[in-house]
């Protein structure tokens, strides 16, 4: 017998109920937002905009006492992000995410996706529609890397949740200007590998590498909302709030949410000079988006420089989906970019990796930091190199 259930870390799933033998269907998770970010999206976006309830997580575990196929329907609503729900699909088994394959997935548009699987005796696999990472596991990883790095990194708390789970940054040597890389705080967007794929880059003792830690202070935020995480939210956190458009309450000195104060805070404290925001999608269904700040939000005197990193990450990529952030943007001032950018004359991007594996997506994220960091320090930096050493071996 097959028991199906949402009920665990990073769980998402709505009501489930048997639609036949081994087969089950299950609703997206309820996810209610605040009325005036409802009204936002009603007003600017026709009640779209940022979807909801999207992700898609559930547990199968098996008691009987030999191999049985199990069928998952996931229904989509109006309100469930239809558009991001393309295959592939995800299975946790074994110790690792991998595809459900292409015959064992029935996509039907913006309706449901079946999948069927072979759960074996005593087996407790996992069905999600992204390779979601646990806050546990996180900070585990996190720890890890530091304590095998011997001094390169360190962690630091920049607040705790309503649920008192930590908010916690990487961070590098300091330096005259600051990268910061993060995550985006959607949960249903799981950006948490890419980001500490960055990390172990600036691990691999090359010659770029070392000089860039020469040159930037690397701080780097996996898991921004590890409440909205932990309960399989979209957007939201714990208490149903959206801490991604938090920041101009934060900044106006109004109440916000724990996770966009303890980040704006740290925001203050370091004052990056670029910030490159992760959203993952796990598809090929449309090509890399990026939102880069319009050059209106910076003083003539920075448009060199902001023009040169952006014309380096505009070619990474052959075809792009762009859309710059200018100032009369609905909902613009509760964002981060634009308060990063109008405080600080942060370069602010959000990017949304559009590649099917995880391997895919990290090595992409490493690309994009690498074009970024170097286009920031310049052609005088990038022409001045130290001689190469050379021991015999």
């Amino acid at each position: 017998m097959i028991h199906i259930d949402a009920d665990f870390e990073c769980g998402s799933g709505g009501e489930i109920c048997k639609i036949g033998e081994s087969a089950y269907a299950v609703e997206p998770k309820p996810e209610l937002v605040p009325d005036w970010f409802l009204k936002a999206l009603d007003q600017h976006f026709g009640g779209a905009g940022v979807p909801r309830e999207y992700a898609f997580h559930v547990r199968l575990r098996s008691s009987a006492s030999e191999p049985l196929q199990c069928s998952v329907r996931c229904i989509f609503t109006q309100t469930s992000g239809k558009g991001y729900m393309a295959p592939p699909y995800w299975m946790y088994q074994g110790g690792r995410w991998r595809p459900v394959a292409d015959e064992q997935t029935k996509y039907v548009e913006h309706e449901y996706v079946d999948l069927t699987v072979t759960v074996s005796p005593g087996e407790v696999i996992r069905l999600a529609n992204k390779p979601y990472v646990s806050t546990i596991q996180m900070q585990e990883d996190m720890q890890d890397l530091v304590s095998m790095t011997d001094g390169l990194f360190s962690i630091r708390e920049l607040g705790r949740t309503e649920e008192n789970r930590s908010i916690l940054a990487l961070e590098t040597e300091p330096r005259d200007e600051t990268i910061l890389v993060g995550a985006t705080m959607q949960p249903a967007e799981p950006a948490a590998h890419p980001v500490m794929a960055v990390a172990h880059w600036l691990t691999d003792r090359s010659m770029l590498t070392q000089r860039l830690l020469a040159r930037f202070q690397f701080c780097l935020i996996p898991m921004p909302n590890p409440d909205g995480t932990a309960h399989g939210r979209s957007v939201t956190n714990a208490v149903g709030e959206v801490p991604m458009f938090g920041f101009g309450h934060v900044v106006r000195g109004e109440p916000a949410p724990a996770e966009s104060v303890a980040l704006w805070r740290y925001a203050e404290q370091i004052k990056p000079a670029a910030y490159m925001e992760f959203h993952t999608h796990y598809q090929n269904n449309r090509f890399h988006k990026l939102n880069p700040m319009s050059i209106d939000w910076f003083p003539e005197s920075m448009h060199e420089r902001v023009h040169r990193v952006e014309d380096a990450l505009m070619h990474i990529n052959a075809a792009w989906r762009v859309t710059p952030l200018t100032p009369d943007l609905p909902l613009i001032e509760c964002g981060k970019f634009a308060n990063l950018t109008a405080q600080y004359h942060t370069l602010s991007y959000c990017y949304q990796i559009y590649t099917i594996t995880e391997e895919a997506t990290c090595a992409h994220a490493v690309t994009v930091v690498s074009t970024l960091a170097q286009a920031l320090a310049g052609p005088d930096w990038a022409a001045d190199l130290p001689e190469v050493r050379i021991e015999r071996g």
